[in-house]
C-alpha cells in the first residue's frame, strides 16, 4: 500500500482475479468481500473475453498480466499516466465499489487499458475497442451503461460516451469476425481490422472527439487540484541548493543547465522554470534531487579510486535522469517527456526508480573502469559464448516451418559468414555492460528501489521488434530474464510468460518449448556468472538496506 494508492502485483493476478493470499491481504488492509468479488468476477471476464477475441480477430492483444495499480484518492496520480513503463493497468477505488461499479465495467475498463498502451494514446482506444461489443448482450450493455452513469472516475465521460456508441459500435464490419456479405467500399480503421460502413462514418471521430473531451477534462481538473503558488517552497529549494551544492545538474528545455554545483548561488535559471510549477511539484522536485545527490554521494565515496571511465560518446540524455556526457554528473531534467514534473505530485514509484537510475548510471561507469571484471579465461567465456549460441541454432532449427518462414530473411540479414546463433549471441553479448552495471548496483539499491527498476524494465518487447525480428527479441528476453534474479519474484518464468505476451509469441507459436526456454535461460545466467564485483575496487554497503 502507498499514499492514496495499492499496487496489485503480477504474481498475484490470476485469470480468475486475484491469487488467495493476495485477497486475504486485501480484506487485512480494509477491502470489503463485495469488492473481491467485483474485481474477480471483471478480471475474469476480461480474461476470456479477451482469450476468445485474439484468438479469432488477428490483431486483438491476448490477455495478459499487470501489475494493476488502485488509486484511492483520484487527484493523488496524473490520469492516464502509465504506470511501471506501460507494465500497469490503472483503476480507482470507485470502479471496485459494488454501489457504483459492474463486472462488466471493470472488465472494460482493462480491455481499454490494454488498447491503451499499445497506442500510447487515450481518444482512439475506445474506437478500437469496438470488436468488443460485437458480441455483448443487452443485458450485459446495459450493466455497463449503468455502471458507466454512476461512475466517479475522473474521465467518466468517456465510458458514458462508449455507453451511448454501444450500438453502432457493434454494426461496424470486421475482416474476420464481421465480414460484410455485399461487396463495396467501406472505410478502414488501421490496425484493427474494423471497416465503417457509409452510414456511421461520423461516429469514430465523433466518439474520439467526445474521449479526448473526457481526457482533457480529466486532466484539467487533476492541475487546478495542484495550482498552489510555489513560492516558499521555491525559495527552499534554492537555499537548500545553495548550502548543499548536491552533486548533480538541473536541466530545461533543450537540455540546458538552470542549475550547476559549480555556482551553486545562482538559482535564476531554475527559479524561472519553477514559476510556472506548483507548491507539490516544487517540494517534489527537492526530494528527487535529494534522493539523487544522496545515492550519487554514496557511490562515489564506496570506490576505492574514485577515478571512472569517461561517458561515452553516445550515452542518453534522457529518462528518469541520464549521466551528463560532457560535466560526468547525473543530469535531473525538469521537463523530461513523460514525467509532468512541473504538476502535482511525482508518479507512483518514480522516486524508487529514480534513485535506481542514479546508481545504475554510475555502476556503468565503474564497471567500465574495471570494477565488476570478467574472472574466468578468454577460453571459458568464449566456450560459454558457443554453447549459447549452439542451442540458438537448435532451437531456430526445431521451430514450427512458419516461424522458420517468417523469420528466415532476418537472419539472413544477420549475416553469411556465420550461423545465426553465432550472431545473435553476439548481440546478447553487447548487452553484458547493463548486467554488469546491475550487479554493481544492486547492494546500494533498497529493496523498493530493486523492485521498482526490475518491474519497470521486464515489459512486452512487441512494440520493439518486427514480426520477422523474432529471434533477435528472443536473445534480447533471455537477457532482460536475468534482471528477474535481482528481485523477489518467486516463479521467475511465470512471470515473463505470462505478463509479456512471451508464452503467446513463443510457446503457442510453437518457437520453442519450455524445456528449450530453461536451457537457453541457464546458457545465458553462465555467461553473466563470469563476471563480479572486484571488491578491492569498491566497498559494498551492507547487505541489508530496509525497504
Amino acid at each position: 500500500m502507498g499514499l492514496g494508492r495499492i499496487l496489485l502485483p503480477i504474481e498475484h493476478l490470476t485469470p480468475r482475479g486475484l491469487s488467495p493470499a493476495l485477497a486475504a491481504l486485501a480484506i487485512e488492509r480494509g477491502w470489503s468481500e463485495g469488492e473481491i468479488r467485483l474485481f474477480d468476477a471483471g478480471f475474469s471476464l476480461y480474461w476470456s473475453r479477451s482469450a476468445d477475441l485474439a484468438a479469432r480477430a488477428r490483431g486483438w492483444p491476448p490477455p495478459r498480466v499487470r501489475h494493476l495499480a488502485i488509486i484511492n484518492d483520484p487527484l493523488s496520480v496524473r490520469p492516464y499516466a502509465q504506470l511501471l513503463n506501460t507494465s500497469a493497468w490503472t483503476l480507482y477505488r470507485s470502479d471496485l465499489d459494488p454501489e457504483l461499479s459492474d463486472p462488466e465495467l471493470v472488465s472494460y475498463l482493462l480491455v481499454h487499458g490494454d488498447r491503451m498502451a499499445l497506442l500510447g494514446e487515450v481518444s482512439l482506444a475506445s474506437v478500437h475497442c469496438a470488436a468488443y461489443w460485437f458480441d455483448r448482450s443487452e443485458a450485459e450493455r446495459a450493466a455497463f451503461a449503468r455502471a458507466a452513469l454512476r461512475s466517479a472516475r475522473p474521465d467518466a465521460g468517456m465510458l458514458r460516451a462508449v455507453a451511448a456508441a454501444t450500438d453502432w459500435l457493434r454494426r461496424l464490419f470486421h475482416e474476420t469476425l464481421r465480414p460484410p456479405l455485399v461487396a463495396g467500399r467501406r472505410r478502414t480503421i488501421p490496425g484493427t481490422g474494423l471497416l465503417v460502413p457509409d452510414d456511421l462514418e461520423a461516429e469514430p471521430q465523433a466518439l474520439t472527439d467526445c474521449c479526448a473531451a473526457a481526457a482533457r477534462e480529466a486532466l484539467a481538473a487533476y492541475s487546478a487540484a495542484w495550482s498552489a503558488a510555489p513560492d516558499a517552497e521555491l525559495d527552499g529549494v534554492c537555499a537548500w541548493l545553495a548550502a548543499e551544492a548536491p552533486e548533480l545538474l538541473v536541466t530545461g528545455n533543450g537540455a540546458r543547465i538552470v542549475w550547476d554545483p559549480s555556482q551553486p548561488q545562482n538559482a535564476m535559471g531554475l527559479r524561472s522554470e519553477l514559476m510556472r510549477a506548483d507548491a507539490a511539484a516544487v517540494a517534489g522536485i527537492r526530494e528527487d534531487l535529494a534522493v539523487v545527490d544522496r545515492h550519487t554521494r554514496a557511490f562515489r565515496a564506496a570506490l576505492v579510486d574514485e577515478r571512472v571511465s569517461e561517458p561515452p560518446a553516445d550515452t542518453g540524455q534522457s529518462g528518469y535522469v541520464y549521466l551528463h556526457r560532457d560535466r560526468r554528473l547525473i543530469a535531473y531534467n525538469l521537463h523530461e517527456p513523460g514525467m509532468e514534473r512541473l504538476c502535482g505530485t511525482p508518479l507512483p514509484y518514480s522516486r524508487a526508480m529514480l534513485g535506481a537510475r542514479t546508481v545504475h548510471e554510475w555502476a556503468h561507469l565503474a564497471a567500465a573502469g574495471g570494477c565488476v571484471p570478467c574472472v574466468t579465461d578468454d577460453a571459458d567465456l568464449r566456450a560459454r559464448q558457443s554453447d549459447l549460441a549452439r542451442e540458438l541454432d537448435a532451437t531456430i532449427a526445431a521451430a514450427a516451418p512458419s516461424i522458420r518462414a517468417r523469420t528466415a530473411p532476418d537472419l539472413a540479414r544477420l549475416g553469411a559468414s556465420e550461423t545465426p546463433g553465432t550472431a545473435l549471441a553476439r548481440l546478447l553479448l553487447a548487452r553484458l555492460p547493463d548486467y554488469q552495471a546491475n550487479l554493481l548496483a544492486w547492494p546500494f539499491l533498497s529493496e523498493m528501489e530493486r523492485e521498482t527498476y526490475v518491474r519497470h524494465n521486464i515489459r512486452s518487447l512487441r512494440g520493439f521488434y518486427a514480426p520477422a525480428e523474432l529471434w533477435r527479441m528472443l536473445v534480447r528476453y533471455l537477457f532482460e530474464f536475468q534482471y528477474l534474479g535481482f528481485s523477489a519474484v518467486e516463479d521467475r518464468r511465470a512471470y515473463l510468460f505470462k505478463s509479456t505476451w512471451f508464452e503467446t509469441d513463443y510457446i503457442t507459436a510453437g518457437a520453442l518449448d519450455e524445456r528449450r526456454f530453461d536451457e537457453l535461460s541457464a546458457s545465458v545466467s553462465r555467461l553473466c556468472a563470469c563476471y563480479a564485483i572486484d571488491e578491492s575496487r569498491v566497498r559494498l554497503p551492507p547487505p541489508s538496506r530496509g525497504s
